[in-house]
C-alpha cells in the first residue's frame, strides 16, 4: 500500500501508513505475545528466550528506535532512506551474536545522536502524545 501511495506521488501518506504499519506491529508483537503465552502455557513465569532470540529482539529494537530518530522531523531524506537500507543489509553476513550487538550498539549511538542534534522537534511529539 505504501509502495502505491508512493508511487503516485503521495509522499506524505506513504510515509503515514509506514510509521502505522510499524506502530502496530511492535504493538501487537511486544503487547500480545506474552499475553498469548500465558494463556497457552498457563503460566504467569515469563517467556524464556534463547540467546539468538534475545539478539534479534535486541537488533529489531534498536532498528526501530533509529528510524524513529530519523523521522522525528518527519521527512525522510534519500540519503536517511539509503543509510537505513544499507545498515540493515549490512547486519545478514555475520551471523555471530557479538557483530549483531555491535550492529545494536551502532544503531543506538546514531539514533542518541540523531535524538540529541533532532531534539528541537521532541516537545511536538510530546504534546501531540498527550492529545
Amino acid at each position: 500500500m505504501a509502495g502505491v501511495l508512493a508511487l503516485r506521488g503521495h509522499d506524505d501518506a506513504a510515509l503515514g501508513t509506514l510509521l502505522s504499519s510499524k506502530v502496530n506491529q511492535w504493538t501487537l508483537l511486544v503487547g500480545s505475545l506474552p499475553v498469548a503465552f500465558v494463556i497457552g502455557s498457563g503460566s504467569a513465569a515469563g517467556i524464556i528466550l534463547d540467546a539468538r532470540q534475545t539478539e534479534e529482539f535486541i537488533l529489531t529494537a534498536t532498528q526501530t528506535l533509529l528510524g524513529f530518530a530519523v523521522l522525528v522531523d518527519l521527512r525522510l531524506s534519500v540519503f536517511e532512506a539509503v543509510a537505513l537500507l544499507v545498515l540493515f543489509a549490512a547486519q545478514f553476513p555475520f551471523p555471530q551474536p557479538a557483530v549483531r550487538l555491535g550492529f545494536s550498539a551502532a544503531y543506538a549511538v546514531l539514533a542518541i545522536a540523531l535524538l540529541v542534534w533532532r531534539r528541537r522537534d521532541l516537545p511536538p511529539i510530546a504534546r501531540a502524545l498527550r492529545r
